[in-house]
């Protein structure tokens, strides 16, 4: 009898050839959404808590810029 080892090619291992480029891009596309959904909520409190010269302040304008926020943030599962 002869012992015979079993290695894995690079194409019978857990991904197809070509398979870590598709991962790697998608979780490039979703790191992006992310980064979006966070620079989005940042931009809604940011304008929530700008006072605007011309107008009377609103006390509910912070609370509706961070509800926002939290909807888009939530939005993007984050």
């Amino acid at each position: 009898m002869t012992e015979h080892t079993t290695q894995q090619t690079p194409a019978a291992g857990p991904h197809p050839p070509g398979r870590d480029l598709e991962s790697a891009v998608e979780r490039l596309e979703t790191l992006e959404a992310r980064v979006q959904a966070l620079g989005q909520a940042i931009r809604a409190l940011i304008q929530g808590l700008e006072e605007i010269p011309d107008q009377e302040p609103d006390p509910e304008r912070p609370a509706r810029a961070a509800r926002q926020a939290h909807e888009l943030l939530l939005s993007q599962r984050l």
